[in-house]
């Protein structure tokens, strides 16, 4: 494995592969990754009948919102390490639910605050048709260990 990163465009297209094809997870949830680049992310996350959590009023269910916005905070995250040795981990993370999200399609806006020696702070925001009228809030919190080869 090559320790270090040859281009930033050669580390964005890693962490997209990655995330998209490696990871079991984000393969169910069905991620895409429409943007990334240093200190951000676009996620979106196509709608499945299995992501409902209010069957009576058809509304996704707050953990799959929350996975999201941790994945999405996870990938602005990563842009900023420097080798595909150094490892970012979820410390904290605050969701604020707005209103219910409909039977519609998830994105995730993702941006560095707070890029630290050994954390970084990440806002997302989810969002469907109507980029002004968020569904959910949260604020992440990412331990880094950074790899000092």
């Amino acid at each position: 494995m090559d320790l270090d990163y040859k281009t930033e465009q050669d580390k964005l297209d890693m962490i997209k592969h990655g995330i998209e094809q490696l990871m079991p997870a984000n393969k169910i949830l069905g991620i895409e990754v429409v943007e990334i680049k240093a200190g951000y992310a676009l996620l979106r996350v196509p709608f499945k009948e299995d992501f409902i959590g209010d069957f009576i009023q058809g509304r996704w269910h707050g953990g799959f919102l929350a996975s999201i916005a941790d994945t999405a905070g996870g990938i602005a995250g990563t842009t900023a390490l420097n080798s595909p040795l150094d490892r970012i981990n979820t410390i904290d993370m605050r969701m604020d639910y707005l209103h219910g999200a409909v039977k519609k399609d998830i994105y995730a806006k993702a941006r560095i605050i707070k890029n630290g020696k050994t954390i970084i702070k990440v806002d997302v925001e989810l969002f469907q048709d109507e980029r002004e009228e968020p569904v959910a809030l949260a604020r992440c919190v990412y331990s880094i260990l950074r790899n000092e080869n």
